[in-house]
């Protein structure tokens, strides 16, 4: 009974994501209405905060959502499959990697510090985060085989390791074939 009010809770945070601004184009995710005239630039976007932390949700397996915060933030580093089709259709590995990181947040009663790197295209702020003191909420979906490293040739600059951290996660992730990777791969 209580994944229940978290599952209403998802609900309406999504339903707000979903009205939110769409995506520049080309863009990975789906684009909802009329694309904007171009990227907006970072000074369009605001000041980046310093530190966003709270209590997060998963709206997909790169995307948290957090409590009090209009916008939705992507995890740094990480891409994983997209929730949805082309055709509006939850996919099975989308909600893999979508639950793999509830369920971290979940151990951790939710309780995530996100540390901003920038604006992406979308004026959503790109970010690196911690759940439950040490545990880098990407790394793990990388090492847990249910994330890809994306844009690791940008680093963190207070981290300069973490790109080769990544790296190094997702090679022991594929060897194994752990999570996704055997979908990938092409194997059944």
């Amino acid at each position: 009974m209580k994944s229940l009010p978290v599952a209403l809770l998802c609900g309406v945070l999504l339903a707000g994501i979903a009205n939110a601004q769409a995506p520049a184009p080309g863009h990975p995710r789906e684009t909802r209405g009329a694309p904007p005239a171009g990227p907006p630039k970072a000074a369009d976007c605001g000041a980046l905060p310093a530190s966003l932390d709270g209590t997060a949700f998963a709206v997909d397996g790169n995307t948290l959502v957090l409590a009090g915060h209009k916008a939705p933030l992507t995890i740094w580093g990480i891409q994983a499959p997209e929730l949805r089709d082309k055709d509006k259709i939850e996919t099975v590995p989308g909600m893999r990697a979508r639950a793999s990181l509830e369920d971290l947040l979940e151990k951790a009663d939710r309780k995530v510090k996100c540390r901003p790197l920038k604006w992406d295209a979308s004026c959503q702020v790109v970010a690196q985060c911690t759940v439950d003191g040490p545990v880098d909420a990407g790394g793990h979906m990388i090492a847990s085989g249910m994330a890809y490293g994306y844009h690791l040739d940008e680093a963190l600059p207070w981290e300069a390791r973490a790109s080769q951290r990544y790296a190094t996660a997702e090679s022991l992730a594929r060897e194994k074939k752990l999570g996704l990777w055997p979908l990938w791969l092409g194997e059944k």
